[in-house]
């Protein structure tokens, strides 16, 4: 049966000339092991690809997150949680068209089975983007999955925003800075804004990653609910298991760009 917008996104009016974005954060099945995990997923991605001229056209941008399976993570990047995908969307229009896609969703939906343990569209929330830092995303990329504080008020989005600013002082290496109000959440989760803090290498981002200040600067202590947000230390998927080398090649960050989704 074909899936049709909920209410909040049916009700939701975008403002003109603002990014929207689907991001989603996973789990890999079970059956895959950390290893196999960025190849399986990186198929999946190829799989969507290949619906390009319908659904690919809605895309400006994919970026699959892969978690950096790092025996020396810092604590408070340790989850249960293996990557998150980053859809640029043209307009809020070909973020519902690509969405709600009548054709695709199939075939994507069963491959889902495969690779993830769980639906996707369960885990999917749309955002609208506010760049802090407006530059290139690196190869490398902390993100944070922020969910309101029981206490933190009805201006959680205001005060997330402002305390996201003040991370350009806090990350001074930061090639990217993005703070995305979620306009239409995910069923699964309660997130309420989610921050991207992009580096041009892992060094860059370990040295962050282990960075008391902007671990909390990134976690919004104070705000945010620590047991329900999530912070993740990934790099974009090279397609390969992680560990033989620390940056992808010119080829793997091309084709993780390529906007064919998921």
């Amino acid at each position: 049966m074909q899936r049709r917008p909920g209410s909040t996104a049916r009700q939701f009016v975008p403002t003109p000339g603002l990014q929207y974005k689907l991001i989603y954060l996973a789990r890999r099945n079970p059956a895959l092991t950390a290893d196999e995990f960025p190849a399986a997923w990186r198929s999946h991605a190829q799989l969507a690809g290949s619906f390009a001229t319908s659904l690919g056209k809605h895309f400006l941008s994919s970026r699959q997150c892969v978690k950096r399976p790092l025996e020396n993570l810092p604590e408070a990047f340790r989850n249960e949680y293996d990557g998150s995908t980053i859809l640029g969307m043209k307009s809020w229009d070909d973020l519902l068209a690509a969405r709600y896609h009548p054709h695709s969703l199939d075939e994507l939906q069963k491959d889902e089975e495969r690779v993830f343990a769980g639906a996707v569209d369960d885990w999917t929330m749309a955002v609208e983007e506010t760049a802090i830092v407006d530059g290139e995303p690196g190869d490398h990329v902390l993100l944070a999955f922020l969910a309101p504080a029981r206490d933190a008020g009805d201006d959680f989005a205001g005060r997330s925003l402002a305390l996201a600013r003040d991370m350009a002082q806090a990350a001074p290496a930061a090639t990217r800075i993005v703070w995305n109000r979620v306009v239409d959440p995910a069923s699964a989760y309660r997130f309420a804004a989610v921050t991207e803090c992009w580096f041009d290498s892992f060094d860059a981002a370990a040295r962050a990653a282990a960075d008391p200040q902007l671990v909390a600067a990134l976690g919004q202590h104070g705000i945010a609910d620590r047991d329900a947000s999530v912070r993740l230390f990934a790099c974009i998927n090279p397609g390969r298991p992680l560990g033989t080398s620390d940056r992808p090649s010119t080829m793997d960050r091309n084709a993780s760009h390529d906007g064919g989704g998921s």
